[in-house]
């Protein structure tokens, strides 16, 4: 076998052991206002599902089981008066996925008595959460339904900061700063054409097969 071939894959597969890329985590669901967490264990096999503490520092979708009134007009008008309270508005700030269920808000269970400009006192509110991009939900299949977009979404972000191809005295180079290993395949893409220099980070690892393709193309590396 090739020795430049083994020390390649040896150096990938060391790498993928130190990213933990092998066993990837579950995104994190934490769920809040919920005593009975067996209502949720549909979503076990797409997320890593825990009750919400004073530990939790944060999540990727969080699920909101019940809304009182006072906590429906608190979050409307981006305040809180409890932990609960401030984490939903520290993840919606951060940008994470907010459902809530729509059989817990409080408000809806008093349509048939509650005054009727009262009532609509809390519609308003729950639209304005919806504003935020918080949803309301029925069923949980909802969220399955959603999570692969939510891992592609995270997959494109992620690739989107690892390369990047751009001209600086026409010349085109390819930016793989934020990459630790640079492997052949990263270098054996199509938009490849044209690009005469690579820049890499002072620490990247460079395989032997990556190497070669460098020197075999007359490529440029730039350690920054």
């Amino acid at each position: 076998m090739n020795y430049d071939n083994v020390v390649n894959l040896i150096v990938e597969e060391i790498y993928k052991k130190l990213n933990n890329n092998e066993v990837p985590n579950k995104p994190k669901a934490v769920l809040l206002w919920e005593d009975n967490k067996a209502k949720f264990d549909m979503l076990n096999n797409e997320f890593d599902i825990m009750n919400f503490d004073k530990n939790v520092k944060s999540c990727e979708i969080l699920i909101v089981s019940k809304l009182c009134m006072r906590g429906l007009c608190n979050l409307a008008l981006g305040n809180s008066t409890s932990d609960e309270e401030r984490f939903i508005l520290k993840m919606l700030m951060k940008g994470k996925k907010v459902y809530i269920l729509d059989e817990g808000i409080e408000y809806k269970r008093y349509k048939e008595t509650a005054p009727k400009a009262l009532y609509n006192k809390y519609l308003a509110y729950e639209d304005e959460l919806k504003k935020f991009g918080i949803e309301i939900i029925k069923d949980l299949n909802c969220i399955t339904s959603k999570k692969n977009n939510f891992i592609q979404n995270e997959e494109i972000k992620k690739d989107d900061c690892k390369t990047e191809i751009f001209k600086i005295d026409d010349e085109f180079s390819l930016d793989l700063k934020n990459k630790k290993l640079i492997s052949e395949s990263d270098l054996r893409k199509p938009q490849m054409n044209g690009v005469k220099s690579i820049i890499v980070s002072k620490r990247s690892i460079i395989t032997p097969l990556a190497t070669d393709f460098i020197r075999i193309h007359h490529l440029k590396l730039k350690r920054i």
